[in-house]
């Protein structure tokens, strides 16, 4: 039977990994039992529904299921705001992280009445100071967490919360396929990069995707395995990753960054 949401197999192979830290295993618990506790746990006013989600969670062995049932995450939603694993990036054009901004460090026509002055100021200052990165560009952008609800049965609908306001570096990565790498031998050099950054910046959330970048740069495998980009904002540090991009919400002072606060 299916799984309420597709599964993530290229996240599976680290299990073994977040199971052998402790410090992974403590700030999973955290998370759970913060969405677990009584002001944020969710209850289900239909209990048929309840009755429904959770004997079709043991039928299908799904324990997404459950947990959205219970406080609107999926496993993998947990571990990525444990910090476990990156974020999922949802193209330039997607709605998370948001990009407020073109290219040219111009705000799009569309979104100008939600920057303020005072931000825009901040964001070209930083614009202006940026020593850039090749194949990188800078924008300001949104970035938010997920929370899943059901609506009818087993659907699912998709909230955006938590937003975070920042300045965001957009970086291309060599495409993959050219270099011979399969998607779990991609996965695994994010993933390592992945948690390079958060050594340097705990409060980092990495963000990964599959729209592909420019393919004009000879690349080799050992460069896929150094570059990393930052996203700064509000003086956290937040780094999104993509197959073909990489995209950091403020990772340290990397590639030059300065600081940036709204």
């Amino acid at each position: 039977m299916p799984t309420v949401l597709p599964k993530e197999n290229e996240v599976e192979q680290f299990f073994s990994r977040i199971m052998a830290s402790e410090g992974a295993c403590e700030r999973l618990s955290s998370v759970l039992y913060d969405h677990l506790s009584d002001d944020d746990m969710q209850t289900d006013p239909d209990p048929k529904h309840l009755v429904q989600v959770l004997l079709t969670a043991y039928t299908n062995g799904d324990i997404s299921a459950l947990l959205l049932e219970l406080c609107g995450r999926s496993l993998f939603d947990l571990l990525r705001e444990a910090y476990l694993i990156p974020k999922r990036f949802h193209g330039k054009a997607g709605k998370n992280p948001e990009l407020l901004t073109t290219p040219e460090g111009d705000v799009i026509e569309e979104k100008k009445k939600l920057v303020t002055k005072h931000e825009f100021e901040k964001f070209r200052d930083v614009y202006k100071k940026h020593s850039y990165a090749p194949r990188s560009k800078l924008y300001l952008a949104d970035g938010y967490d997920l929370m899943r609800v059901y609506t009818d049965g087993m659907n699912i609908k998709e909230k955006r919360v938590d937003k975070r306001r920042g300045v965001l570096i957009l970086y291309a990565l060599p495409d993959t396929v050219k270099l011979g790498l399969s998607e779990a031998q991609t996965y695994d050099v994010i993933w390592n990069t992945f948690h390079k950054i958060q050594h340097t910046a705990p409060t980092a959330m990495v963000y990964y995707g599959q729209e592909t970048g420019e393919k004009d740069e000879p690349v080799s495998k050992a460069s896929l395995k150094e570059k990393s980009l930052c996203y700064r904002q509000g003086g956290n540090d937040v780094s999104l990753l993509r197959n073909g991009s990489v995209a950091c919400e403020k990772f340290h002072e990397h590639h030059g960054c300065s600081g940036f606060r709204t």
